[in-house]
Parts: structure tokens; C-alpha cells; sequence
């Protein structure tokens, strides 16, 4: 009878963990992929209208130059739905049940691993409103002559995503080392580590700000360039010191 009842608490253990292993799963496939995917399908179709009003005023530039652009354009903004696949298929064997029931430390990070996901998330779609909203505020300069000048500011917002790139990946590797039988941190030190990357996150938003203020800058001769760069560039200083803070907090793992 004993026998009996610790097999049916096992069958409901491995329940509930193939359930816990499911819902990790699909929250990562949601904020490490839908998500950013679904910012850069609503940045094209802004980008597309925003194109064909233009071509309504008639826009003086070749069919051919205007498709060139708007595809460069498409491929480096689709950068953080790449890094998102990628992570999601690193991610992958953490989130996975059976791992989760072999090692119940795995458990223990499963909401670090969640924000570490949701600070990706985040910085993506950052990255794709920063990237989105200068090209097209000044999509006439980017299709044109000033496609050299538009194209570097929208440009640097991609920082956010790749340190939340390099964030994940750092984390998924000690996370690997807990599964293979490694030592887990300390509550206080995982929750510290959950609040860097909750500042990153935070951090992350000031790109789309920041370029908001630089595309008032209307004028991209040589001095309104290098004002409007700057501005964007003062949008990456909360990203540097939430990229830090995360830094420290995963070392100390």
C-alpha cells in the first residue's frame, strides 16, 4: 500500500513538472520570439505606409534604390527575431521537463531564467522601435542622398539587443553547469541577479527615447549629425550600466 501511494505521488510529481516545464517553455517561445516578431512585423507595415505616402507625394528616387534601402533595412531589423530563434533552441534543454525532474535546481532558476527571457524581450522590441522610428521619421533621407547619415543612427539602437544577447547566453551556460550537477546560488543572490536584469530591461527603453529627441534634429548636415548621434548614443548609457550591473550579478552566480 505504501508502495502504492509513493507511486502515485511519483506520477504526480512527474505531472507537475512536465506542466512547470511547459508553461517555462512556452513563456520563453512567447517573449523570446512572438514578441520581438511581432514588433518587427508592426515596424515594417509602419515603415510600408510610411513609404507609400511618400510615393504619393512622389518621391524623387528609383524604384530599384528605394527597394534596395528598404531591404537593408528589413535585414538588420530583423536581428533580434534571429538572436530570439537562436536563444530560444540554446534555451531549450533548461526549460525542458525532464531536465527540471533530474535536477530540481534547475526549478530553483526557472525565474531568472523567465526575466532573463522578458530583458531580451524587452530590449528588442526597443531596439526595433528606436531603429523603426528613425528610419522612419526621416525615410525620404534614408531612401535618398542621406541614406549614409540615417543609416549609422539607426544603427546603434541594435547594442540593446546584443548585449541581451550576450546576458542570456551567459546565464544559459551556468544554467548548463547547474544541470550537469554544478553548485546552485544562494535566494538572495538569484534575486539579486532577477533585479539586474529587470534594470537592464528598464534600461533598454531609453533608445527609443532618445531617439525620439534626435529626430527633432531635422537638419543632418555635418553638426546636425553629430548632435543627433549623440543624442542617440546618451540613449545607450542606461543600457551600459544595466549591462554592468547584470554582468556582476551573473559572476557572482
Amino acid at each position: 500500500m505504501e508502495r502504492d501511494f509513493a507511486a502515485r505521488d511519483g506520477q504526480v510529481g512527474l505531472t507537475s513538472a512536465l506542466r512547470l516545464g511547459a508553461v517555462a517553455g512556452l513563456e520563453a517561445l512567447i517573449l523570446l520570439v512572438i514578441v520581438p516578431a511581432v514588433a518587427w512585423m508592426t515596424a515594417l507595415f509602419l515603415l510600408r505606409s510610411a513609404h507609400e505616402k511618400l510615393a504619393r507625394e512622389g518621391l524623387d528616387v528609383t524604384q530599384g534604390t528605394s527597394r534596395g534601402r528598404i531591404l537593408v533595412f528589413l535585414g538588420y531589423s530583423g536581428t533580434p527575431v534571429v538572436f530570439g530563434i537562436i536563444s530560444y533552441v540554446l534555451a531549450r534543454p533548461a526549460l525542458d521537463a525532464s531536465d527540471a525532474i533530474a535536477n530540481a535546481s534547475v526549478v530553483r532558476l526557472e525565474p531568472l531564467l523567465l526575466w532573463a527571457t522578458f530583458a531580451f524581450s524587452v530590449a528588442s522590441c526597443s531596439t526595433i522601435a528606436a531603429q523603426a522610428g528613425i528610419v522612419r521619421s526621416r525615410l525620404r533621407a534614408f531612401l535618398g542622398s542621406g541614406f549614409g547619415r540615417v543609416f549609422p543612427l539607426s544603427v546603434v539602437p541594435t547594442t540593446a539587443v546584443v548585449f541581451a544577447l550576450v546576458l542570456l547566453l551567459f546565464l544559459l551556460g551556468y544554467t548548463d553547469s547547474v544541470r550537469a550537477g554544478g553548485p546552485v546560488a544562494s535566494d538572495s543572490v538569484l534575486s539579486g541577479a532577477i533585479g539586474s536584469f529587470q534594470a537592464f530591461a528598464v534600461g533598454t527603453v531609453a533608445f527609443p527615447i532618445a531617439a525620439g529627441f534626435s529626430n527633432r534634429i531635422r537638419d543632418l548636415s555635418q553638426r546636425g549629425f553629430t548632435r543627433a548621434l549623440l543624442i542617440v548614443e546618451i540613449g545607450e548609457l542606461p543600457v551600459l550600466v544595466g549591462l554592468v550591473q547584470a554582468f556582476l550579478a551573473l559572476s557572482s552566480l
